[in-house]
Formats: C-alpha cells, structure tokens, sequence
C-alpha cells in the first residue's frame, strides 16, 4: 500500500543546528530484574503514537532540512546481547526513517535501555518527559493495563514560542561569536570509507555518592550558588589547569532551559528545542577559588534572566550560524540537565543509575567548535551528582586526568565548607 508523506514545516534555525551532523542524544536506563520486552515494545508504540515527531523523519529541501510525518512506519527497537555500558551497540539510527530508536543491551540480569531522541526535535526536557511515560506505560502494561496516553501535536520551534510571547531580538550584544552548542557534539574522527556512518565515543565520568551530594548542595545553599554553579566552577578550574590558561582567558557557555524563564510558561513538550545560552568569563580581579567562580556563574545567570538577554539568544542563532567557527582556545562549553526523576517501574524491576550520550556525524558546515573537554553533560539522578565527558578514543587517557582534576576540586570545596 503506498502512502503519501505529509510535510509538516521546514526546520527552524534552533533544529536545523542540528540536522547537517545529525546530532542525537541517548537517555539511558541501567536497570537490574527481568525486563518484560513485549511490555517495553508496546510502551514505546505508544509514546511514539502520542508523541508523532518521534515517528516523523528529516529531508533536505536544498536551503535546509524540512520535518516529514511518517505514516505506518514504528522507530526502530533493537536488543542485543553485550555490554550495557555500551548504550547504542545495535543501533540503526538515520534521520531520514525515523527520528527516534529504542535500544536494549542486555548482560544476564543487567540491562541498558537507551531512548535515543534527534536533538532537531527534543531537548533534554522534552526527551526525559517521554522517557518517564513511557516507563509509566510499561508499568501499566507489564500489569495487565492499558495505557492512557494525550496525543501531542507536533511540536513548536523555540523561535515561535518566543514570539507568541513578545520575546524581541535585541541589537548590539555581542553574540555573533558565540559557538553553537551543536559544538557539544563530540569530535568525530573522519570515517575511511563511509562519511555517513556514526563512530560511538567513549565515556569519562566523575560521579560523587549521595553523602557527597547533600553536602555540596548545603554548601551551595549557605554560599548563594547552586550545585551548577559549583560543578562549572570545578570545569572552569579544571580546563585553566589542563589547557594551561588563566581563568580570565576562559568562557565558559552553557545551555538555559527557557520553559520557565517567559511568560506564559512553556511545557515539558511543547516545543523542540526551548533553550537560550548563559555566558560567563571570569573577570581580572574577581578570585580564583571555587566559591567564588560558582557565586559569579550564578549571578551572572541571575542578571542575564533578568534583562531578558538570556531568554532571547536562540533569535541569535541564523548570525551565529552564518558567522567563521569561533576558534579561541578557551571556550569551554557544557550543558545541565538537572535532577533527573526516577520513573516509575513495576516490582522486580529495579534502576541502578542513568547514563547519556550524544553522538553527531562528521560536520561538513565546519561549525562544530572542536572541544579538548569534550562533551560535559552535569546531571544528577538518585541524589548523586554526575558530571559525564563523552570523548573520542584518543583521549582516554587525557579524560583520566580531566576526571581527577574535577573529583578533587570539588572534594576539596565539600571538605573546606564541612571545616
């Protein structure tokens, strides 16, 4: 039977970042018991029904890239038996099928399960949302129920979300340089034969206990910051040391979740990629220590909400686009995704620890600003912080160090305030 494809719009500047590299992102589950595939497959048709960008699928229109509906055709659920560190091992991802994939890796009574979203279509906030339904519709599945699910229309751009709510471009600021955070992409070495395939980077994680968590997050209370503020305090003091800059040489830039920064308030999955960018660059005089970098970090975000300069930097985003790649070596970029929620789960299932990944295809644009950090996503799940570092294999050993640096900043920062 053949179908006729329904094209919904062409992409706007905030998704089309991330079409040419085909950047996606991972939201994986590290789960221990018996997992119920049947229950899992029919929770992802689901989510997928109600959520139409997932199925959906990208075409170039020769300016850009434009969203497609995609009738009768599912994403893509592979299982496979390996290593669950290994989050994609078996996937098939291509933009031009499918916009979304479910990957299971299973080890024994060890399990992986990887929601892969294409960042075009969801940010963080918007993937975790369908993540936690539909873990929620397992649950519901896994004991005899039927799920319940709203049908979603497909979502908004940023751009027009902003306009609906009066959010002008505003002249004269110095944003033209600023790299795209498409740039959080990690370095792809060029592929020998085949420019479109995806080659997986590694992993460096410095993740603390909850012991550990709790009191930085009382130190970040009692000293007007917040546990983002002292985790990019810790990257800023880590990158002058390994880059061996001064501080007042770096710019640290990091993505704002913009839902509810405008009014009216904006929903989990209402638009694609609802995100504005903060800025901070350590200033001549300011101090060095850690403390006083993450105080700075937070006032700096603080005043940038208030003007509304933050609010309004993805209107940016066509300048920043058509501008030379920015190539200054103290460009530091990282992104949060907050406190990541435990979905909820039937009985004899249980989840150990949540993992992320993102993983892009050689950027033929010349755009992506080429990271020695790597990718550094900060989140936190089951009351422990998590500062993860996707990388390319030949800098493991340089991603050891980065590592320590980053454990023993904040280490000495929790010690010094429980003083």
């Amino acid at each position: 039977m053949t179908t006729t494809a329904t094209v919904i719009r062409p992409l706007a500047p905030s998704e089309e970042i991330f079409a040419g590299s085909e950047v996606l992102v991972g939201y994986s589950m590290r789960l221990s018991g018996r997992l119920n595939l049947a229950a899992l497959s029919a929770a992802f048709d689901a989510v997928v029904r109600a959520y139409p960008a997932l199925g959906a699928h990208l075409e170039p229109d020769g300016r850009g890239h434009i969203l497609v509906e995609s009738p009768g055709s599912t994403p893509e659920i592979t299982v496979v038996d390996g290593d669950p560190e290994q989050l994609l091992s078996g996937a098939r991802l291509d933009q031009r099928t499918a916009l979304a994939a479910l990957c299971v890796v299973r080890d024994g009574h060890s399990t992986g399960v990887t929601l892969v979203t294409h960042h075009s279509v969801a940010d963080a906030c918007h993937s975790l949302a369908v993540l936690a339904e539909m873990w929620s519709c397992y649950t519901e599945i896994s004991g005899g129920g039927a799920p319940r699910l709203t049908s979603h229309r497909f979502p908004d751009a940023v751009e027009d979300l902003l306009l609906a709510r009066c959010v002008e471009k505003m002249s004269g600021l110095p944003v033209s340089a600023r790299p795209l955070l498409v740039a959080e992409a990690p370095r792809i070495a060029e592929p020998v034969a085949d420019d479109d395939s995806y080659l997986l980077p590694l992993t460096a994680r410095c993740r603390l206990t909850k012991r550990e968590t709790a009191a930085l997050a009382d130190l970040a209370h009692r000293e007007g910051t917040t546990i983002n503020g002292l985790a990019s305090a810790a990257i800023l003091l880590t990158e002058a040391e390994l880059r061996e800059l001064p501080l007042t040489e770096l710019s640290y830039t990091y993505s704002v979740d913009l839902r509810n920064r405008v009014t009216p308030t904006i929903g989990h999955t209402e638009g694609t990629n609802v995100l504005g960018f903060a800025d901070f660059v350590p200033a001549p005089g300011s101090g060095s220590t850690l403390i006083g970098l993450a105080r700075g970090i937070s006032d700096a975000l603080r005043s940038g909400l208030a003007s509304g300069v933050v609010q309004q930097t993805p209107l940016h985003i066509p300048d920043i686009a058509s501008a030379p790649p920015p190539r200054a070596p103290g460009i530091v970029l990282a992104t949060n995704w907050g406190r990541i929620d435990r979905p909820r789960l039937p009985e004899g299932l249980r989840i150990n620890d949540f993992r992320t990944v993102m993983i892009a295809k050689p950027d033929k644009a010349g755009h992506r600003l080429q990271q020695p950090s790597g990718t550094i996503i900060i989140s936190t799940f089951d009351d422990q912080l998590s500062i993860e570092i996707h990388h390319p294999v030949e800098t493991t050993a340089q991603q050891r160090r980065r590592v320590r640096l980053l454990a023993a900043h904040l280490d000495a920062v929790r010690v010094a305030g429980a003083a």
